[in-house]
């Protein structure tokens, strides 16, 4: 049995789908603890990452707060982006086994310098990081297994497909407070709004054409909008994974949804033309993907046939734990027969 030592047993953000998963992961001879009595810890990022503070000030203190620390450990990165500003630099300097990350970029696009290390903000800001990252380091950078998406595991239950009376739900929040900052450089919030309302804007084009609901709702109200809509809009936010994806699904629409090819997951769910339509993050062709849809709606029902099939498929809790089973296995050497 591996035991495993999480640093805040409350910190859901980071080890969501691990504390959700805790009493079947026996199973797979993993068990956590609160005891020193572990293998290996995982650190999440509240203790060795501050985003309120200058960056090179948040670098030094991770790197001095882990200093000292002993035994097998995992620094994980609780954020949903695909982004390692701030984090990169402090797995470098430690001795930590890998940086775990909800999402991650390919080598090559880690190079390009972006608004703290989100490419979907673009660049232009006080802070363009990108990395030119060497394969030793790149390796020491993986996959947690599961996503926000785990948060819940109300998200891995499909809902009755309703009659379809609107055309587009796009409901969601497009303010977010000001104090979104990074690294004390880069004020994320106006770059999120910027994003979603940009989806509205081009909606507000087609507004006389089709049946569309465009704004922020109850939570109540929003489950119902999706369940009656044909397609669902759903945009980035501060991370390009987003629990409205698998809602809209769960709800019967057909998921519509900027491009996600950059982005490496797992579950590796977002497949273009099979599990979600793509558009160009900047919205510029979305009105022209929905009028083909919405021409043709019956042809793309597969899509969304395929998604919930793999929807349930993917996001099972089983499937979080035989994947941190095969990373222990892996790092011990011990190959998986199962």
């Amino acid at each position: 049995m591996i035991k495993v030592k999480l640093s805040d047993p409350k910190n859901i953000k980071c080890f969501g789908a691990l504390l959700i998963a805790q009493n079947m992961l026996p199973q797979y001879s993993i068990q956590l603890t609160n005891s020193n009595d572990y293998d290996y810890e995982l650190i999440d990022m509240n203790q060795w990452m501050f985003k309120r503070k200058p960056l090179e000030e948040s670098i030094e203190l991770g790197i001095n707060a882990l200093a000292n620390k002993s035994g097998d450990y995992f620094l994980v990165h609780g954020g949903g982006a695909t982004d390692i500003v701030g984090a990169y630099e402090v797995l470098k300097e430690s001795n930590a086994i890998s940086l775990l990350k909800k999402s991650m970029l390919s080598q090559q696009d880690y190079k390009e310098p972006t608004a703290a290390g989100k490419w979907f903000f673009g660049n232009g800001s006080k802070l363009d990081k990108g990395y030119d990252i060497s394969d030793e380091e790149y390796a020491r950078i993986n996959l947690l297994g599961y996503t926000v998406c785990h948060n819940w595991p109300q998200m891995q239950q499909l809902r009755p497909i309703k009659e379809k009376d609107l055309d587009i739900c796009a409901v969601w929040q497009t303010y977010h407070p000001g104090e979104a900052w990074e690294f004390d450089a880069v004020e994320s919030g106006a770059l999120y709004t910027n994003h979603r309302l940009g989806a509205w804007n081009e909606l507000n084009k087609i507004s006389n054409k089709y049946k569309i609901v465009a704004e922020k709702l109850h939570p109540q109200v929003t489950t119902d909008i999706m369940s009656r809509s044909k397609i669902g809009i759903s945009p980035y936010g501060q991370c390009e994974v987003c629990y409205r994806d698998l809602e809209i699904i769960q709800h019967g629409s057909l998921l519509i949804k900027p491009d996600m090819s950059k982005v490496i997951t797992k579950p590796d769910f977002y497949k273009p033309w099979e599990t979600y339509i793509p558009v160009k993050p900047d919205w510029s062709d979305l009105n022209e993907t929905i009028e083909k849809v919405l021409g043709n709606y019956n042809d793309y029902l597969h899509i969304l046939e395929n998604a919930r099939k793999k929807l349930v498929e993917m996001y099972s809790y089983e499937n979080v734990c035989m994947y941190w089973y095969n990373m222990f296995a892996n790092l011990n050497g011990v190959e998986n027969e199962s």
